[in-house]
């Protein structure tokens, strides 16, 4: 097993921030051209982000092939991690305890698919620490954004000119998702074969209440064009009757991808019929509740960083752990060890060390509510301590952002902002990488964030 380490910088990116910086002084109108060119042809390909302009920068990350390697073997180990963390939620009441907005859901969470891996689909999302190496802050395991159009938006991106890469050999085509856009839906039809030795022939691609659609065209026609009959469809449309779960027309449906926010279901009573049709798999379910509900949730993280579950893996986890988790608690009163494995009263330790804390809502999206400590004031971080000692809330170590130069599509202005970079894995193997960077250090493009294309020298 190796494990990603990355330098402060690869060569080639070098070479490009050198570039920006130049060309921002003597000749920014061909910057801005090329942008403008990307931009327009993002546009004119479709893509989107819930209606707004898809904000890809012409200015790559460029990372090397080692890097790209290393990143691939963590990111597909991780997945089989969370095979192991699956089975052990299932079976380890401290564990359950982690993560009590599900207790009365449990009986859909614990059945668990019979395929490996459970996770099918998901996105890693991870900054590279002060050690070097990559840290995961993020599961994704429910149904990430950009499964579809940023390995398009790569291709799109290495057809513009672009005065920044002048003289360099880079290729986004050495992803999966870039070289062949029709990765994700591929993906979804091999699902089904490995769970039931079949051809796919019907499928939904899943909401609730009209929330969360974005990419969800794509999916409908990729699923079309591989031969299933497939339509959108909300989830209180469908019932479960003998012959399986059902659509508004009494076909039979096959396969499900689930792309809704799972936070939606939690006390909502109405969509029983989907729930237990999906847990006793009569339906093939992507991904299944657990990824939904458990894996997805940043409590995950205190499952495989506390030293409490630490004898339920292996040498080679362990090592995989505590080099690419970051130091995570659940928020309650009582002792836990810190980053050192030194004996602490949680609460007192997030109170003492503001400036090396994150607090982060358990199982919020898109950065809701989470506080950097350094950023925040001591009243305000006083406040979150009392209301994460009551609801569901982590506490990780604060993992500094690297900062890249790049293109604020918002402001169209060049600016230092923070990055990261999110491993795809479809079907237990990397997919393809994102970068987001922001101005903000809980990076969202809902938050004026921006996406540089992945590039490998």
């Amino acid at each position: 097993m190796t494990f990603a380490t990355m330098p402060a910088i690869s060569q080639a990116d070098a070479r490009i921030e050198r570039r920006l910086r130049e060309l921002a002084t003597c000749n920014a109108g061909s910057i801005w051209e090329a942008q403008d060119e990307l931009s327009s042809a993002i546009a004119e390909a479709g893509m989107h982000f819930e209606g707004r302009a898809y904000p890809v920068c012409i200015r790559p990350l460029a990372i090397d092939s080692g890097l790209a390697h290393h990143l691939s073997a963590t990111a597909e180990a991780v997945i089989k991690l969370l095979d192991f963390a699956s089975e052990l939620y299932c079976c380890n009441e401290a564990v359950q305890d982690l993560f009590p907005s599900y207790k009365h859901l449990r009986h859909w969470i614990t059945c668990l698919p019979k395929h490996r891996p459970i996770v099918r689909i998901c996105r890693l999302d991870g900054l590279f620490g002060s050690d070097g190496h990559y840290k995961i802050i993020e599961t994704n395991t429910e149904s990430p954004g950009g499964v579809i159009q940023n390995g398009l938006a790569a291709k799109v991106w290495s057809r513009i000119p672009n005065p920044l890469t002048d003289g360099l050999s880079l290729d986004v085509s050495k992803q999966p998702f870039a070289r062949n856009t029709n990765c994700f839906v591929q993906e979804l039809v091999s699902a089904y074969r490995a769970a039931t030795d079949s051809e796919l022939r019907t499928a939904a691609v899943v909401n609730f209440r009209g929330r969360y659609t974005n990419e969800v065209e794509w999916i409908v026609n990729g699923l079309r064009n591989a031969g299933a009959k497939a339509e959108l469809l909300d989830v209180s449309s469908m019932k479960r009757t003998p012959r399986g779960l059902v659509g508004p027309d009494g076909e039979l449906i096959e396969l499900v991808y689930n792309k809704v926010d799972p936070r939606d279901f939690i006390e909502y009573s109405g969509l029983t019929d989907y729930l237990d049709a999906c847990a006793a798999q009569e339906v093939v379910s992507i991904n299944p509740w657990i990824s939904q509900w458990i894996l997805s949730d940043k409590a995950i993280l205190a499952v495989l960083s506390d030293d409490r579950f630490k004898s339920n893996f292996d040498v080679e986890q362990i090592e995989l752990i505590a080099r690419h988790v970051p130091w995570t608690r659940f928020v309650r009163v009582g002792e836990t060890t810190d980053p050192e494995r030194r004996q602490i009263e949680l609460i007192g330790y997030i109170r003492k060390n503001k400036a090396n804390l994150v607090l982060k809502p358990s199982n919020a999206t898109r950065g809701e509510h989470v506080l950097v400590g350094h950023l925040t004031s001591s009243d305000v971080w006083e406040e979150h301590i009392e209301r994460a000692a009551l609801s569901p809330y982590v506490v990780q170590e604060y993992i500094k952002p690297r900062e890249v130069t790049a293109i604020h599509l918002p402001t169209r202005s060049i600016e230092k902002m923070a990055y990261g970079v999110d491993c795809y894995v479809f079907g237990g193997r990397l997919a393809g990488f994102q970068s987001r960077a922001s101005f903000d250090p809980v990076m969202n493009v809902g938050r004026s964030g921006i996406l540089l294309p992945v590039a490998i020298g």
